[in-house]
């Protein structure tokens, strides 16, 4: 992706975000029985027993397709379309939220749950349904191949480059549900305020981060379902 312009606003978005739509496919109490996070966020995982693997993100994908965007989503939709070509959403969570709420640049650092990649051709296709080992890829025809398009443990985040170039040029930075005070993201906040960026901070509980020095110029504390709305409410109107 290159940018016709750069934006102005990145919005950096991860678990708990997803969540309050009632969407959770890695934490550990939404885990089926008998399944631990190494059997299905690894590749080793994936070697061991493709199936279940499978079958686990099939259940995943069926989840995903009856959940609903929540009022975070939607409000950075608003934002986008009245902040036109000046939004960019990164995300670490899988789902189509963002795309469904109506945001139009999105960039899925750990890949997309409704997508599949051929491990023959590399292509990258659209999955609604279930994959199992006889679905052959769309495009070079092989069965037996296609894995989750989701970066597991081990491999590396997707467009970082291009996150980072936004960055450098970004006026406001947004951090929602994510771990701010761990990395790579404690870094990406360093970075953007380095580059003159101010860095505003949604905290889903009262505890999260909020005793860390995470670099945040302001803190909204609260459900994100909640914070979010106004937040963007507020900047619009000012």
């Amino acid at each position: 992706m290159r940018f016709s312009s750069l934006p102005k606003i990145v919005v950096m978005t991860g678990g708990a975000v997803s969540r309050a739509s009632g969407f959770a496919p890695f934490d550990a109490a939404t885990m089926p029985a008998g399944l631990r996070l190494e059997d299905v966020l690894t590749p080793d995982g994936f070697a061991r027993d493709p199936a279940r693997v499978r079958a686990f993100y099939n259940l995943r994908r069926r989840e995903l397709l009856a959940a609903q965007p929540n009022p975070a989503h939607e409000a950075l939709a608003v934002l986008d379309a009245v902040r036109q070509r000046e939004v960019l959403i990164v995300t670490r969570n899988i789902d189509d939220f963002h795309e469904r709420a109506g945001s139009q640049t999105v960039i899925h650092t750990h890949g997309e749950l409704l997508k599949a990649r051929c491990m023959i051709c590399t292509r990258i296709t659209e999955r609604y349904d279930d994959i199992v080992e006889a679905t052959a890829c769309p495009d070079c025809g092989n069965s037996g191949h296609l894995r989750p398009h989701v970066v597991w443990v081990g491999e590396e985040p997707l467009r970082m480059a291009t996150v980072y170039e936004a960055l450098t040029h970004a006026t406001l930075l947004l951090v929602a549900g994510l771990p701010a005070h761990a990395e790579p993201i404690r870094g990406i906040i360093a970075d953007a305020r380095r580059a003159g960026a101010s860095v505003v901070g949604f905290l889903a509980e009262s505890g999260d981060d909020h005793a860390q020095d995470t670099g945040f110029d302001e803190r909204q504390l609260g459900p994100i379902a909640e914070t979010m709305p106004a937040f963007v409410k507020k900047l619009i109107g000012g």
